[in-house]
């Protein structure tokens, strides 16, 4: 039972995505440099999840139990490396599929800015589509994460 609650634990801890409206708690009243311009350019991407130190732990915690149920005597002790082993990179790697969502990639010509900036961040699930699109007056906020969201100005 111990087993299926880490394996739940892990995939929500993977499943964590960064969209333009998920504001770290460090970024609320304080005061963060923003630039604005305008969108000249936006496409979709496929956002990877990272490896997860965490996962190789909990994978390998995971493949030690299951290795200790196999054979006895030194096949038992070789069963618990390779199954350690097997689930510590399972659990490593794990991750990067677990924690795959889509997003987007928007480049803005800032004003006053020669080069134009590019950020790439998730759509959240409530997003069908893209909510910038080309010609859009928007704003780019520099706090803990980078985040491009439209503008007033």
């Amino acid at each position: 039972m111990k087993i299926k609650y880490l394996i739940i634990f892990l995939f929500l801890f993977s499943c964590a995505e960064t969209t333009a409206y998920k504001v770290k708690s460090s970024d609320a009243n304080t005061a963060i440099p923003t630039e604005v311009g305008v969108v000249i350019d936006v496409m979709p991407v496929r956002i990877q999840g990272d490896t997860s130190t965490a996962g190789a732990i909990v994978g390998g915690l995971i493949g030690g139990i299951a290795g200790e149920k196999i054979g006895s005597g030194s096949g038992k002790d070789l069963a618990v490396i390779t199954a350690t082993t097997a689930g510590a990179i399972i659990g490593y790697y794990s991750t990067v599929k677990l924690g795959e969502h889509n997003g987007y990639q928007v480049t803005v010509k800032l004003d006053n800015v020669p080069n134009p900036t590019t950020v790439i961040q998730g759509l959240s699930e409530d997003d069908k589509n893209i909510p910038l699109k080309v010609g859009q007056r928007v704003a780019i906020i520099y706090g803990q994460k980078v985040r491009v969201v439209p503008s007033l100005n």
